[in-house]
């Protein structure tokens, strides 16, 4: 019994000198952050493009979409063709161009043509009447009373 008694307290008294001579190492945590890599100084990430992607539509590919439901074809900007059948300074200091399918268009006609507005923040060259003419830009719909049409609004860019 003294014996066992005897290896029992030196069981003991070795134990936490047998573990005080091992250090206990850190351990490692890979964390991954928005901004760390593990890969070089010299990054071969794409460039980032400053211009928008715009979805190009047609006048009645525009106006045909049911202004409530969102589709695929639609997208928040678009490039819009036509003919510049009016060109008006709004009260609002908005420049509004009425652009149609055909420059023989008379007035609003909503089935066939759309609104673009150029705004002071982001003014425009406005285009001559009768010209061919593509705006790229925000798409809304304008359900005010007594409009109820397609605009691109504001308009960002002008290509005559």
């Amino acid at each position: 019994m003294k014996r066992r008694l005897a290896i029992a307290w030196g069981v003991l008294l070795v134990y936490p000198l047998a573990n005080a001579a091992q250090t206990p190492q850190p351990k490692t945590v890979s964390k991954k952050t928005p901004g760390s890599s593990t890969k070089s100084a010299v990054s071969t990430a794409k460039p980032v493009s400053a211009k928008p992607a715009y979805a190009e539509l047609t006048i009645g590919e525009l106006i045909a979409e049911d202004a409530n439901r969102w589709s695929d074809k639609m997208s928040s900007r678009a490039a819009v063709g036509g003919f510049v059948t009016q060109v008006a300074k709004g009260d609002d200091g908005d420049t509004d161009i009425r652009i149609c399918e055909n420059p023989k268009i008379e007035g609003m006609d909503r089935a066939r043509c759309v609104v673009a507005k150029c705004i002071a923040k982001l003014p425009c060259d406005p285009p001559a009447v009768g010209k061919p003419v593509t705006v790229k830009g925000i798409t809304r719909y304008d359900a005010k009373v007594g409009t109820h049409w397609w605009e691109i609004h504001p308009v960002e860019e002008v290509e005559k």
